[in-house]
């Protein structure tokens, strides 16, 4: 210990020395300077450590941070197939015919002919022509008594021409049509008739169409567009003019619509017709606005339907409002769509629309005994929902479901007061439909197609315990096979099941009806372009009423010919 303390003494000594020693060696004594210019002082360049310094602190410094996307396939299940390229047999042509003859004969038709025309292709003017003639001198057997055959004779006569014509401001189009059927209504007893000329039918349609719509492209420009449509129906028996008039703006994605329309239908007071002045005309408006834009994917249109009715056999004018809102979203363009919406109308019931629909109904002469009662059908609201898809390989279909209210839905009932009891009354009665609709088109390949329809209809009358000609299911099955561009035959297969309610009419008014089963088939060689040949099989199976007391006509062969000029 006592070494320890002497170090330590020992120590102390010579670092006191140390520091006295330096005070003496430093000590500032007096100089004097002699100063022979200005000083100036200079900085040397300094040497930089980091070309980036590095900064510590703990203030959080951002960063900027960029993206870019990376291109990538992405892999899916679907598999589409290859468009075939097109290909155009004998172009480009070496003459655009302008006439096409068809003629022949058959078993129940001589002769059997028909005429079209039309002007050469030209971007501003167009016109063509149409006739047709075919009498049928056809015999069936009386449902009354099967050992005797009644006529079932008819001739129809068929004019139509067309013109269109593209001005600067807008495209015009007229038609004009006279189609004439005269016709044996052979539903009636043999022993009621004595000679055939009074059964005899007779209805002749004169119709005039007149339109020009005006498209614009220019988006703030007004398009619109006017239509006039008038009929004659056997000769001043009814008349009837309608005037539509359209406009439409495009306002950003929105396009609204706005229609107006007139009917007004009046029947000839002539004295061998039964019409009373109260039932000699009809006034009908229509106010119809709607918006369109596309929204979700889809098109949105948004609407109503608004008419004013001056209704036979009243004093008072009546007003309905319909809807008319539908939504049609396109999953894959030209692949898969949905509808969805409401819909509603108005249905005009005249001698003309249902004369149409059964040409042996009442025909307001005073020798048939009786006339029409007309009342137009409303349909209050019509739900429906459909999708439109392109299922591949050349297959497209359709499927629609729908549920309506209908008021004064029409319904064909035989009278048995009319001069022959051959012919048909309407009555009416409210109704909830419901139907569903589709449709099949399958493209094989380049030479074969087929097609089928199939319908089913559910009708929950009000009031009519049961009814009739308002089958539950309709199909049509088709089929064509192109042989080499030369031989083309085709077949077609229809089906008309649960034509009628009833099941013994001896009770009912309405009648009992076998369901429809037949078979069509045509087979057409062709020559060359210029030439063809026709034949023809209808009604292979047969033996159905179409309508009560109406046996449909028995199997008919038709052999044509046509050439183009």
């Amino acid at each position: 210990m006592n070494k320890n303390l002497m170090f330590f003494y020992f120590f102390g000594f010579i670092l006191v020395a140390q520091i006295s020693l330096a005070q003496s060696k430093n000590e500032i004594g007096v100089e004097e300077v002699q100063v022979t210019e200005s000083f100036i002082p200079i900085v040397p360049e300094a040497n930089k450590f980091s070309e980036l310094p590095l900064l510590r602190d703990t203030i959080k410094v951002s960063k900027n941070v960029y993206y870019s996307p990376i291109n990538k396939r992405f892999e899916t299940q679907l598999k589409l197939d290859p468009i075939n390229s097109a290909k155009i047999k004998g172009e480009p042509l070496s003459k655009l015919y302008q006439t096409y003859i068809y003629g022949g004969l058959g078993n129940t038709s001589l002769p059997y002919s028909k005429i079209f025309y039309s002007s050469d292709r030209n971007k501003s003017l167009s016109y063509g022509l149409a006739l047709g003639y075919v009498e049928s001198y056809a015999k069936v057997k009386s449902v009354f008594d099967q050992e005797k055959k009644v006529s079932a004779a008819s001739r129809k006569t068929d004019f139509a021409a067309f013109v269109k014509k593209d001005f600067h401001s807008g495209i015009f189009n007229a038609n004009i049509s006279r189609q004439g059927n005269i016709f044996q209504a052979y539903g009636y007893d043999l022993d009621l008739v004595s000679n055939e000329i009074f059964t005899q039918e007779y209805w002749g349609y004169s119709t005039l169409r007149l339109s020009f719509i005006r498209n614009n492209l220019d988006r703030n420009k007004l398009s619109y567009s006017a239509k006039i449509f008038a009929y004659d129906l056997n000769e001043q028996t009814e008349n009837s003019i309608s005037l539509i008039l359209s406009g439409r703006k495009i306002v950003g994605l929105n396009s609204f619509n706005l229609d107006f329309g007139l009917d007004y239908i009046l029947n000839n007071h002539s004295r061998k017709y039964v019409f009373d002045d109260k039932l000699s005309k009809e006034l009908i408006l229509l106010l119809s606005p709607s918006v369109k834009r596309k929204i979700f994917g889809g098109n949105l249109n948004v609407g109503f339907k608004l008419n004013a009715m001056d209704n036979r056999g009243s004093t008072n004018s009546n007003y309905a409002i319909f809807p008319n809102v539908n939504y049609n979203y396109i999953f894959s363009e030209n692949n898969l769509s949905a509808q969805i919406g409401v819909r509603g109308g108005l249905d005009k019931n005249s001698y003309y629309s249902l004369s149409q629909r059964n040409p042996f109904i009442l025909n307001a002469l005073k020798t048939d005994g009786g006339s029409l009662n007309l009342v137009n059908t409303q349909t209050k609201y019509d739900f429906f929902i459909g999708i439109d898809s392109y299922l591949g390989a050349e297959i497209n279909s359709f499927l629609q479901f729908s549920y309506a209210r209908v008021h004064n839905m029409p319904f064909f009932e035989l009278d048995d007061n009319s001069t022959y009891s051959n012919k048909f009354l309407v009555i009416y009665d409210n109704v909830n439909h419901f139907s569903l609709n589709s449709e099949i088109d399958w493209a094989m390949n380049k030479n074969s197609k087929f097609s089928l329809k199939l319908d089913y209809h559910n009708y929950d009358l009000d009031s009519l315990i049961d009814y009739a000609y308002k089958p539950t299911i309709i199909s049509k099955l088709g089929f064509l096979y192109n042989i080499g561009d030369k031989i083309i035959p085709e077949i077609e297969l229809v089906c008309f099941v649960d034509r009628s309610t009833v099941e013994d009419s001896g009770w009912s008014n309405s009648p009992v009806l076998n369901d429809i089963v037949d078979i069509d088939f045509t087979l057409e060689y062709k020559y060359n372009t210029i030439f063809s040949a026709y034949f023809e099989l209808k009604n292979l199976i047969g033996n159905y009423q179409i309508w009560e007391n109406y046996p449909v006509l028995g199997p008919q062969v038709f052999f044509g010919l046509s050439y183009r000029l």
